[in-house]
């Protein structure tokens, strides 16, 4: 099945409301089960992440996990951690 990792990233600028900037993809195809609190590793990462949490969805064959949030506190720095995940092959980003 397809394992789908899914991240948001959270601008939280003082001043302003925390806000959705980016919600980033990857996409793998594997015959792991996956469960909460495996760690996942990745390129755009210094350490692995636990899973957080699973949604099966067998009729359309994938697992969507969820690795938690990064949240930072400037725009301009939102802006260059969505670029960074872009050149680590993560897609499906918003804004």
């Amino acid at each position: 099945m397809k394992l789908i990792v899914d991240l948001n990233i959270i601008c939280d600028a003082p001043g302003t409301r925390s806000h959705l900037y980016a919600m980033v993809r990857k996409e793998f195809q594997s015959d792991l089960v996956p469960m909460v609190g495996m760690e996942f590793e990745d390129p755009a990462w210094k350490d692995p992440r636990s899973i957080k949490s699973i949604l099966i969805n067998p009729t359309e064959g994938y697992y969507l996990l969820r690795v938690g949030n990064d949240t930072l506190s400037d725009k301009a720095e939102c802006e260059q951690l969505k670029q960074m995940y872009h050149s680590h092959g993560w897609t499906g980003l918003v804004r």
